[in-house]
C-alpha cells in the first residue's frame, strides 16, 4: 500500500502552512498534540463533554477503525514556520479503496478561522490524490456545528448518520470527491 507523501507547502494569503508527518515515539510530537488539543478545548468539550486529556493524544496516534490495519494510519502536524497549529489523523483506503478517512483535523482556537483549516485540507487532498485516491469521507459530531458548517463548506455532504457512546450526539457522516 502506497504511504502518503510525507511534507507538503501551500502559500496562500498568509503564512506558508506545512504538514509534516508525526511519531508516535517522539516525546517532542506527543506534547504538540496534547497542546493542540489543550488550545481547542472547545472542541472534546463538544464532542466528548470534557477536558482535553493525554487520552486525546493516544487516540490521535492509535486509534482507527477496527477493519484497518496501523499501516494504513498516518498523523500529521500542521506548522505555520516552526509552530505547530494543528494536527490530522488520515487512514488511507478506507473506507473503500480509492477513498481516505480523516479521523480528525483539529486546529488550535487561536488559528481558527484564519483559512488554515482550508489550507490544511488542501494539503491532504493534494498528498491523498498523489496515491490514487478519489474521495474523502469523515464524521463530524453534531454537536460540533462550526465544525459541520466548515466542512459543508467545503463541498462535504451528508451521507448517513451513526451513534456511538463516546460522543454527545450523532456521527453525520459526510463525503467528497477529491478534486
Amino acid at each position: 500500500m502506497s504511504r502518503l507523501r510525507i511534507e507538503f507547502s501551500i502559500s496562500l494569503e498568509y503564512p506558508m502552512l506545512t504538514a509534516r508527518p508525526l511519531v508516535s515515539e517522539s516525546a517532542s510530537d506527543r506534547a504538540n498534540v496534547l497542546r493542540i488539543f489543550t488550545e481547542a478545548p472547545s472542541y472534546t468539550e463538544l464532542v466528548a463533554g470534557r477536558l482535553p486529556s493525554t487520552k486525546d493524544v493516544d487516540d490521535f496516534f492509535f486509534g482507527k477503525p477496527v477493519d484497518t490495519e496501523a499501516a494504513q494510519k498516518s498523523v500529521f502536524g500542521f506548522f505555520v514556520e516552526r509552530e505547530m497549529i494543528g494536527c490530522a489523523d488520515v487512514i488511507r483506503s478506507y473506507p473503500t479503496d480509492d477513498c481516505i478517512w480523516i479521523g480528525l483535523m483539529l486546529l488550535t482556537e487561536a488559528n481558527q478561522g484564519r483559512g488554515y483549516g482550508k489550507a490544511a485540507l488542501r494539503l491532504l487532498i493534494e498528498m491523498a490524490s498523489e496515491c490514487g485516491h478519489r474521495a474523502i469521507q469523515l464524521a463530524v459530531v453534531s454537536t460540533n456545528p462550526r465544525a459541520s458548517a466548515f466542512w459543508q463548506r467545503e463541498g462535504f455532504e451528508e451521507i448517513r448518520r451513526a451513534s456511538s457512546p463516546e460522543f454527545t450526539g450523532d456521527l453525520i457522516v459526510m463525503q467528497r470527491p477529491m478534486g
